[in-house]
């Protein structure tokens, strides 16, 4: 009997006649490794010169051509590759469309919380705001129009998302020459993004406020280089807007300007765009500076397939204006 009670005690099944067996230990799932995302996008245009001296001047243009592949080959490790075409140097010889590495990064990851890569990586505050507000394909962001920021470079960053996407932060530390070029020096370049968004938990209002600075640490006798920049986005229901200053300041000499971006958006008909640029190249200097405006409307016909026609108009502090109309087109897959 004591033989029974002992096994009975040991295996509580064994002493309850008709209860269910144990459920089996559930398997840690598996990561399974996605198939690679490929993807492209075309930027091109047709323009026609309305400036006098320009005799009527009109052209069809490849702007750039991209082709991206991302791989996710773990739970926290993945990888992208971003090629590139369009016209190096438009006052070479040899201006014929090339093909050149964008981005090339591996990505150690926890979701949205943080992110760093490594490789030729997004810079901070550009690509932010081309995300806001998208239009690329029309004109880009006046920090990379005026050559004040790249917007990817070589080095690493580390980025994060937190409360929801009420903030959001980037940092890095990169070469600070942009992806066109090679390391010229012993500087380096560090960089900071902030971004506050109120209405984060929204999802059809947007309130982010973004901070940005670069420091560029110079070899020996060398300028340092400040890039800063301050910005306001506004979502709220058919209406996006965008509204910056961005600078720089190097040996004496500063750059800036302010750009206001509204766009009044009504997805199944049109999309109005609305933008004025002043820009300053020194601000010691007089006469040097200018004010450009695009104006006109887009539509698009898939998320990343669109066509805008625009007036464009960039008027000198001093001397006469330069303006043409454009047909501008946007296709992605």
């Amino acid at each position: 009997m004591s033989i029974l009670l002992a096994l009975a005690l040991a295996h509580p099944v064994l002493a309850a006649e008709g209860d269910p067996p144990p459920a089996p230990k559930a398997e840690a799932k598996k990561f399974e490794v996605p198939p690679v995302k490929m993807g492209g996008l075309i930027f091109a245009h047709y323009g026609y010169d309305l400036t006098k001296s320009a005799k009527s001047a009109n052209s069809f243009e490849l702007d750039r051509a991209y082709l991206t592949a991302q791989a996710q080959m773990s739970e926290h490790l993945g990888a992208k590759i971003t090629l590139d075409a369009g016209r190096l140097d438009d006052t070479a010889a040899d201006t014929k469309i090339r093909v050149f590495v964008k981005n090339a990064w591996l990505e150690a990851a926890n979701g949205k919380a943080i992110k760093a890569r490594f490789g030729v990586v997004d810079t901070g505050y550009v690509p932010y705001a081309e995300s806001f507000m998208g239009g690329r394909y029309i004109a880009k962001f006046m920090a990379d129009d005026q050559k004040l920021q790249s917007t990817a470079d070589i080095g690493i960053n580390v980025q994060g998302e937190q409360a929801g996407g009420l903030l959001s932060w980037h940092a890095s530390v990169l070469n600070g020459e942009g992806y066109s070029k090679p390391e010229l020096d012993a500087g380096k370049t560090g960089a900071a993004r902030v971004t506050v968004n109120p209405l984060a938990k929204n999802d059809k209002l947007a309130l982010p406020i973004t901070g940005f600075v670069a420091y560029a640490i110079p070899p020996k006798n060398g300028d340092s280089v400040i890039t800063y920049a301050g910005a306001l986005g506004v979502k709220v229901p058919h209406v996006y807007g965008w509204f910056e200053y961005v600078g720089k300041s190097t040996a004496g000499v500063s750059t800036g300007g302010v750009s206001a971006t509204v766009s009044p958006r009504f997805p199944k008909y049109a999309n109005v765009i609305l933008r004025v640029d002043r820009f300053d190249p020194d601000a010691k200097a007089t006469g040097d500076s200018f004010l450009k405006l695009i104006g006109g409307v887009s539509h698009d016909f898939l998320e990343k397939t669109s066509v805008a026609l625009t007036y464009e108009r960039t008027q000198p502090e001093k001397g006469d204006a330069s303006h043409g109309v454009f047909v501008h087109m946007q296709a992605g897959f």
